[in-house]
């Protein structure tokens, strides 16, 4: 086996979340790790057990790491998630499919980790939505995502930024094109992510540019909506009203009269 590299995305996620553990011991307070790639298998190597050996040969307790995999039917999720809310487990590590929606342990929740990036947009907001909700205690939670220069990850995350900004036209009417160029802030922070895998000082540069040049395309697209609007009130919409009221006018003077 090749030599642990302290550098590694595993690694540094790995002191982060202790760090994030031991600063909030009194409190109790709780983190996620959400990773899809190489979940826990018996017979393998795995992102998962690697993770767990590297916090406890830290000093995190055994017992207040758990992984969702081991919670194979609902009650013992709901015994899992019952000790997560409660702090007695601190850590816990699984998949979106397994740990994304009906994972309701927002209460002491002051950290999420992605350590990989999953195909679907969905699955980044139903990540951040297991702590981002209503019940949780922290004023302040964060959110983390870890990338590593020049790998996959840089096509995984253009991949995902293609998708939101697809979903973006669709829902949104902030184009009145049929071409999609608008995408939203969600679609943005996923390119500078892509960005900073790349490992190039220039695609980041152009990055940011492209980013600037999205966000103005919004202000320029809702000004040109607003405008399109204020132009068929007046059209339509004024003249239209002018004349009944005025008709109405005619009709209370003529009742004047009589």
């Amino acid at each position: 086996m090749l030599p642990d590299d302290e550098n590694s995305k595993v690694s540094v996620c790995a002191n982060t979340v202790f760090e994030i553990w031991e600063q909030n011991k009194e409190k109790r307070l709780t983190q996620l790790l959400f990773c899809d790639l190489s979940t826990p298998k018996n017979d393998a190597f795995n992102v998962y057990d690697d993770i767990r050996k590297k916090l406890i040969d830290k000093g995190v307790p055994e017992s207040e790491i758990e992984f969702i995999h081991n919670a194979n039917n609902e009650i013992k999720k709901k015994e899992l998630f019952s000790k997560v809310r409660k702090g007695d487990v601190r850590i816990m590590l699984g998949s979106t499919a397994k740990m994304g929606a009906g994972t309701n342990v927002q209460n002491l929740l002051l950290a999420s980790h992605d350590l990989d990036c999953p195909w679907r947009p969905s699955d980044l907001e139903q990540r951040g939505g297991r702590i981002i909700r209503q019940g949780n205690h922290n004023d302040t939670v964060h959110l983390y995502r870890y990338v590593t220069k020049d790998t996959f990850d840089a096509y995984l995350y253009q991949l995902v930024e293609n998708k939101q900004k697809f979903i973006s036209q669709i829902m949104t009417s902030k184009s009145p094109v049929r071409s999609a160029e608008d995408i939203d802030e969600t679609a943005l922070s996923f390119a500078e992510i892509k960005a900073l895998a790349t490992g190039n000082p220039f695609i980041k540069e152009k990055m940011d540019l492209d980013t600037q040049v999205a966000k103005l395309k919004l202000i320029k697209s809702s000004f040109m909506s607003q405008k399109y609007e204020l132009e068929d009130r007046v059209i339509k919409y004024y003249p239209k009203q002018i004349k009944e009221h005025k008709e109405r006018i005619k009709g209370y003077d003529r009742d004047m009269e009589t």
